[in-house]
């Protein structure tokens, strides 16, 4: 019996002693929930409570969320200071994507060929020497001469041209009197002109002729008739807008009771 009463107040006092340690247990505030293994720790580690209930002096406005301070070696920014905008850092845009053959620029024209047939215009003239033959019915006489060569072309087919031209030749020499005397043919006509290759070509024309005579004395005497010419020729250089030909000349004219011939061999240029 004694023994039973023993138990019953050791039991009892167990009983008190556990629940005194439960109310104070409870009473105390719970702990912070432990951070996950895999979050770093916190640095600086968080204030006082009566710090994070305002923010210290120097701190800027909005920068941390409540309970932390600033960073070790902060200093208060200068009045009138102004904090600058954010700056956003952009990756740089993937390179464009050709199909095919592309160019950053306008390819350059391919060059122009190193000479042309086909021209639409031409400009020429021609000089050289020549020699001068005339027949009248009491006598012939031939002297030499310079020979000269005027045209204006225009193109009326692939190495086709049409021509307005001036040939002639002059010359100086004496009468039967031993007097000086200066004599010219000139000849207006309207011809064409073939190129038979690449340089050599054929050019040939009619139209109205022209002699004149000049003594010492002023003496001066002058015919109209109708006259012929030809040429055959090459170009011995030939430039994209311009050539530089050879060729050889023959005017003949018909006048009342005359007869006048010239040959020459020109050097001429042209430009088309």
């Amino acid at each position: 019996m004694k023994a039973t009463k023993a138990a019953f107040i050791s039991g009892l006092a167990g009983l008190a002693v556990l629940g005194i340690h439960t109310g104070a247990y409870a009473q105390q505030p719970a702990p912070p929930p432990a951070q996950a293994e895999s979050e770093p720790a916190q640095y600086p580690p968080p204030p006082p409570p009566e710090q994070a209930q305002g923010q210290p002096q120097g701190q800027p406005p909005g920068e941390y969320p409540p309970g932390y301070g600033p960073p070790p070696g902060y200093q208060q920014p200068s009045p009138g200071y102004q904090q600058p905008p954010p700056r956003y850092y952009y990756p740089p845009p993937p390179p464009p994507r050709y199909y095919g053959r592309r160019y950053a620029y306008y390819p350059p024209p391919p060059p122009p060929p190193a000479y042309t047939l086909d021209r639409p215009f031409m400009l020429g003239g021609s000089l050289g020497l020549a020699t001068l033959h005339y027949h009248l019915d009491t006598g012939s006489t031939s002297d030499a001469a310079v020979g000269y060569s005027l045209r204006l072309g225009f193109g009326i087919a692939p190495r086709v041209l049409f021509l307005i031209e001036v040939n002639g030749a002059t010359a100086s020499g004496t009468d039967d009197y031993g007097n000086s005397v200066a004599y010219d043919q000139t000849l207006y006509d309207l011809g064409l002109q073939v190129f038979l290759t690449r340089k050599f070509f054929l050019r040939g024309g009619a139209g109205l002729g022209n002699i004149r005579a000049f003594d010492d004395g002023g003496t001066f005497a002058a015919k109209v008739g109708f006259g012929l010419t030809a040429s055959a020729g090459v170009e011995l250089l030939q430039g994209y807008n311009w050539s530089f030909e050879l060729a050889a000349q023959w005017i003949s004219g018909f006048y009342s009771d005359e007869t006048w011939t010239s040959g020459a061999v020109n050097l001429g240029f042209n430009f088309f």
